[in-house]
């Protein structure tokens, strides 16, 4: 189709700048330009149609934000229906929002407080194997609610949106957690954090103890469970020595073990840490992949856990 100099862009093209010169696209603004898919309806447009774009932007968010453009044209060029997740970032939806990176170092001083009121060094060490397990297992339910496009919709999308967007897209761009600074995969945590940190320290009141140290061992096992999954997919040329011994001891989820999970159905090993995929895995063959039942348990541990 021909257009005249004030016409928008056509679906997929660039907008073009002046006389005649073209601009890169700033992130997200190709994907604007399509209508509302009918199988968007049961998402809230609310919840991304004024992405966060809430701090400055940083070379790694552009380029993975300029990667999904790229993908949503292309299968704008496909007639095959294209995924959900696709569906909604060619709707508008910034995939990867610009994080504030200095606030999981904030995080990580309470985390640390809070580790330093447990009741003995010796109960200390009793709870670090304990959450070990116990914020893998929580990382494995977790993510099966944050990878069923069914969370993003209805009232769960409210509290799961972003996160299932980001979890879903990462299948189509796996690098991206070993593309970004680790501090900057810390911060994808942000707002998760900061509510079981009003939680169980504000509402539950979980501020010395036993506790109040369990909580701030989640936290560091948290931003573990990340480095564990950036580092199964960062080239092993580009993988410390001793990150390769912990991968080939199992303490961190060894690479070719967690590629087996981005290999279609994607229905096992969701794990970040690893340990306790044979749980998981087992959990998924009883109660199958029912989303309220996922998101119920997610939910359930997000209250609960530390207490139990």
């Amino acid at each position: 189709a021909k257009q005249g100099r004030g016409s928008p862009p056509l679906p997929g093209q660039h907008k073009t700048m002046g006389k005649g010169g073209e601009a890169k696209p700033a992130p997200g603004e190709l994907k604007r330009r399509i209508e509302r898919h009918p199988r968007l309806e049961p998402i809230p447009k609310v919840l991304y149609e004024d992405a966060a774009t809430n701090v400055p932007s940083t070379p790694y968010y552009d380029a993975l934000n300029r990667r999904v453009d790229e993908i949503v044209a292309k299968a704008r060029a496909v007639a095959r229906e294209p995924e959900i997740h696709i569906l909604v970032a060619g709707d508008g939806a910034l995939v990867y929002p610009n994080r504030i990176v200095w606030l999981p170092w904030v995080m990580g001083a309470v985390a640390g407080y809070l580790c330093t009121t447990a009741p003995s060094l010796k109960s200390f060490l009793w709870m670090l194997p304990a959450m070990y397990l116990g914020y893998d297992f929580y990382s494995g339910v977790l993510h099966v609610a944050l990878d069923d496009p069914k969370n993003m919709q209805g009232i769960k999308s409210y509290i799961l949106f972003q996160g299932c967007l980001e979890f879903q897209w990462h299948h189509a761009i796996p690098y991206d957690g070993a593309s970004k600074p680790f501090i900057a995969c810390c911060a994808d945590l942000n707002i998760i954090v900061l509510i079981l940190m009003v939680l169980n320290c504000g509402l539950l009141g979980y501020t010395s103890g036993t506790r109040a140290a369990l909580t701030g061992l989640k936290l560091f096992f948290a931003y573990f469970g990340q480095y564990c999954h950036r580092a199964a997919h960062t080239p092993k040329s580009k993988r410390p020595k001793w990150v390769q011994f912990l991968q080939s001891t199992g303490f961190m989820t060894p690479q070719a073990k967690h590629n087996g999970h981005h290999r279609p159905p994607h229905d096992e090993n969701f794990c970040l840490i690893g340990k306790m995929d044979p749980a998981v895995n087992g959990l998924i063959k009883l109660c199958g992949t029912n989303d309220w039942v996922w998101f119920g348990l997610w939910l359930g541990l997000s209250c609960c856990d530390v207490a139990l």
